[in-house]
């Protein structure tokens, strides 16, 4: 998930909030969202390499921004927003410690990186909101120390599929991405080879691939047989990445780690059928509206993406009123609401 959509949306929530909060943003040159007009916007000028501009924003220009404008609190994208001292409370988001519990989906430079920074994020952070009990509960356990810290789960939005395009769908396809490791792109490959062989092709479209990832997917998909069955995709314009979600038929998100699985929410939420692995973050957000694969193979994927294709009218109802219940407004409020409590002294423990 791009950290550029939760940014995007959270702010689109936090507009919708009553209240006269003097919302800032200190953000990348580069940085391509849609900002509320309400929010004041701090662009950084970073003009030294990729690493050095980022210690430079975190440890000079943040804090000055901080000291500047006095601003009440700090909430953090990510756990490295800030590496020193502030005059005011700040807050993390915490998305999930996948690079502690999967470090082998990790360079060595990238896991060593994070560990470091990561690590000082959560030392001089009052409180950390969580995209899940899962990641709160992977958190408290790998990091004990923060146990006298405020941390508080607070779920994502998906309301923002909303105002995806809909259209009438000229034939049945699936999707599945591929942008990260975790995300097991030759799984669903296999299983569409087991499919196949059942005699239940169905096209699948995979998305967000890398150059090198999507060679290799389409090197394997040519062995297999599986060319006029399944496309793999580089990464997709926001419109067209839209546009091929919405219309699809089915959601396939066979993922070994989640911090919280933001695609089976926006799938639910537009009334398509997802299957996904019994994984603690997916099984918790979709509690019980997803089609759960029996283990994490090839052939239990192949056993759920049949059953996905059964769901009824009733359950995809059943699922999008679930899904309805995530919104980035709820996510502001909580967010605001820790904020606000960590300024007063109001900390109570969740």
């Amino acid at each position: 998930m791009s950290l550029g959509v939760v940014v995007e949306h959270l702010l689109e929530g936090w507009d919708q909030l009553d209240g006269n909060d003097e919302v800032h943003l200190a953000i990348g040159p580069e940085a391509d969202i849609a900002i509320p007009d309400s929010v004041i916007v701090h662009r950084a000028e970073l003009k030294h390499g990729h690493y050095a501009s980022r210690l430079w924003a975190q440890s000079v220009l943040v804090p000055r921004l901080v000291r500047d404008l006095k601003i009440d609190a700090l909430f953090g994208m990510l756990p490295t927003t800030t590496v020193t001292p502030l005059p005011c409370p700040r807050a993390i988001l915490a998305h999930d410690l996948r690079y502690e519990l999967r470090p082998e989906q990790f360079s060595t430079r990238s896991r060593l990186l994070r560990k470091v920074s990561y690590d000082i994020g959560y030392s001089q952070a009052d409180g950390i909101a969580c995209v899940s009990e899962r990641t709160r509960r992977d958190l408290l356990a790998t990091h004990p120390r923060l146990r006298n810290r405020v941390v508080r789960v607070v779920y994502h939005g998906a309301d923002h599929v909303d105002g995806w395009p809909v259209h009438l769908r000229s034939e049945e396809y699936a999707i599945a991405f591929g942008q990260y490791a975790n995300k097991n792109v030759n799984l669903v490959i296999d299983a569409w080879q087991i499919l196949q062989g059942r005699g239940e092709s169905l096209p699948l479209v995979l998305m967000g691939l890398s150059d090198a990832d999507r060679q290799s997917a389409q090197a394997r998909i040519e062995s297999l047989g599986l060319g006029r069955l399944v496309t793999a995709l580089p990464w997709l314009s926001t419109e067209a990445f839209r546009d091929r979600f919405a219309a699809a038929s089915l959601v396939v998100f066979p993922s070994d780690f989640e911090g919280f699985g933001l695609p089976a929410v926006e799938a639910m939420r537009l009334g398509i059928p997802v299957v996904i692995t019994p994984e603690p973050a997916l099984l918790e957000i979709t509690a019980g509206h997803a089609t759960v694969m029996d283990d994490f193979g090839a052939a239990a994927l192949a056993k759920g993406v049949s059953e996905a294709r059964r769901t009824s009218s009733q359950d995809l109802a059943s699922a999008k009123a679930h899904a309805s219940t995530f919104t980035w407004a709820a996510t502001a409020s909580q967010i605001r609401a820790m904020l606000a409590d960590l300024v007063t002294g109001s900390t109570a423990r969740p």
